[in-house]
């Protein structure tokens, strides 16, 4: 799928950028095959396309095989490579890709592990599951830099540390959908309150919606119509007249200002009897052009379904297109758009680089995505060709961290995953323990004890710590908590670790064993 956007249902029909639809794309590429019953999420992540369903098979549809809870395809040729009728005992609701080699399936039953390379469906992640199929399903996921943030209904926003496929916090609330913003963001959205997520420490800031609402569809799940836009720091939505009654307005915040337009668009089809409603998602931006896409169908019974139609607004709010699909009942789900560009690294990034002390790069500005978000880029370490002579890490607010720690040369691999595409980039280190003048009078204002430890590491600094991150030698980032000055080590491995602390002045390293 090489332009456009494609909308799953039974199956998936794609319309081009001039408005050309070719219908069932998937089916007439599988010898009639369908997905599962109820498909109501899609998504790309690499090369593959995820479809998930509600049920694995719709008992009464005898003109297509159905493939199961979840069905995975060639994004470009829409050739089926899997189908799972069991995900982990529960019904589909979303996927999330993690990294090259793994992916989450949110389920009605919690959240389980996907092995992309082996195509195999894993375990539960501890303390995602509880709460009956409608009382505590797993909505939907986002993939950040550092974490996965899924929503859960009823708990709240859970908040998943990839690495280690554990439950770092949950964000209390009755929370419908998530996104994340061009600044990275992150924002969920309740009945009549937007919260805004800081993407590393958690901490919330709620934005009371006006005058209206958001529609929450939990009874009858589906993605929601809660989106962000690539290019500019905007959100977007559908209004909603009740829990169940969908509005006629698109509305737009803007991320940066903090501001509501409650009228940005108008919902077209108002006017007689049977009006335009959105169904499904029914709301998503295009990454690339920032147009919203806008799904409907007609409101009433029986034949009224098979009318639906594509809606084209511009980022200002005009309506520029119109495509009216083939009578049929669609029930069209989401609007997925086609990854197509690989991240980009600019030349800020530097190749060579002298550490005399430790060395701090950011990361958060040196690469792109044309039809991704930037901020969504994970970083991580490859390889370190030469781990006696320095160490590399990365923080959770996507800062390289070089530190000598004998002389030498190392070539570090640094890898750019922009979901699911990952561009690597070498960077040769010379590393020199000669002087360390600024190191070791850091070191005289930060410390930890004791060390070795054992289950609690306490740290001392006369500067406030904003957050912890502990790697193990190969520069992963593992599972540790930090609260009040204090990190619990208690759960890691024996062994040597990098520990790295932020504060307001400065980042600073330090070594740690583990009894």
């Amino acid at each position: 799928m090489k332009n456009g956007s494609v909308i799953p249902t039974v199956s998936v029909n794609f319309i081009d950028n001039n408005g050309n639809v070719n219908y069932r794309v998937y089916s007439n590429a599988n010898a009639n095959q369908a997905f599962g019953a109820t498909t109501q999420y899609g998504t790309i992540y690499g090369d593959k396309f995820y479809f998930i369903s509600k049920q694995a098979a719709d008992g009464g549809d005898t003109q297509y095989t159905p493939g199961g809870r979840l069905v995975v395809a060639n994004a470009q040729t829409m050739q089926k490579i899997a189908g799972f009728n069991n995900i982990g005992g529960g019904d589909g609701r979303s996927f999330v890709g993690v990294n090259e080699h793994k992916g989450y399936i949110g389920a009605s039953n919690g959240i389980y592990t996907f092995n992309i390379d082996n195509l195999q469906v894993g375990t539960l992640i501890p303390t995602t599951g509880g709460g009956s199929q409608y009382a505590g399903q797993i909505g939907n996921m986002i993939r950040t830099s550092q974490y996965v943030f899924a929503v859960k209904q009823a708990a709240g926003v859970l908040v998943i540390n990839p690495n280690t496929d554990t439950v770092v916090t949950t964000i209390a609330g009755s929370f419908h959908s998530i996104v994340q913003a061009k600044d990275g963001s992150v924002w969920a959205i309740q009945d009549q309150k937007l919260v805004k997520i800081n993407p590393t420490t958690f901490t919330t800031t709620v934005y009371n919606i006006p005058t209206t609402k958001y529609i929450g569809a939990w009874g009858a799940w589906n993605a929601g119509s809660l989106t962000a836009s690539s290019q500019n720091n905007t959100l977007y939505w559908i209004n909603s007249i009740s829990s169940f009654v969908s509005g006629t307005q698109i509305v737009k915040f803007d991320v940066t200002s903090g501001t509501f337009n409650e009228t940005f668009a108008a919902i077209p089809g108002q006017t007689g009897t049977y009006k335009q409603i959105p169904y499904g998602a029914a709301l998503r931006v295009n990454p690339v052009t920032d147009e919203l896409i806008l799904n409907t169908t007609e409101s009433g019974y029986g034949a009224h379904y098979q009318n639906n139609w594509i809606h084209t607004f511009n980022n200002t709010g005009t309506l520029t297109n119109t495509i009216k699909l083939n009578d049929y009942y669609w029930f069209p789900a989401i609007a997925v758009f086609p990854d197509n560009t690989v991240p980009v690294i600019n030349n800020t990034l530097p190749t060579q680089v002298s550490a005399n002390s430790v060395t701090t790069i950011d990361l958060k500005t040196v690469t792109s995505d044309t039809d991704n978000l930037a901020a969504a880029i994970v970083k991580s370490v490859k390889s370190n060709s030469n781990p006696s002579a320095v160490s590399a890490t990365i923080t959770t607010n996507d800062e390289l961290v070089i530190t000598p720690i004998g002389n030498g040369t190392a070539s570090i691999v640094v890898s750019f995953n922009s979901n699911g595409k990952v561009v690597d980039k070498t960077l040769s280190i010379t590393s020199s323990t000669s002087v360390l003048a600024t190191a070791e009078v850091k070191k005289l204002e930060f410390s930890i004890y004791p060390n070795p430890v054992t289950d609690i590491l306490n740290i001392r600094t006369q500067e406030k710590v904003l957050n912890v991150s502990v790697y193990d030698m190969s520069g992963k980032l593992v599972n540790a908590q930090f609260s009040n000055g204090q990190v619990n080590v208690s759960m890691l491995p024996k062994g040597v670790y990098i520990l790295i602390a932020k504060t307001e002045k400065a980042v600073y390293q330090q070594k740690l064993i583990k009894n």
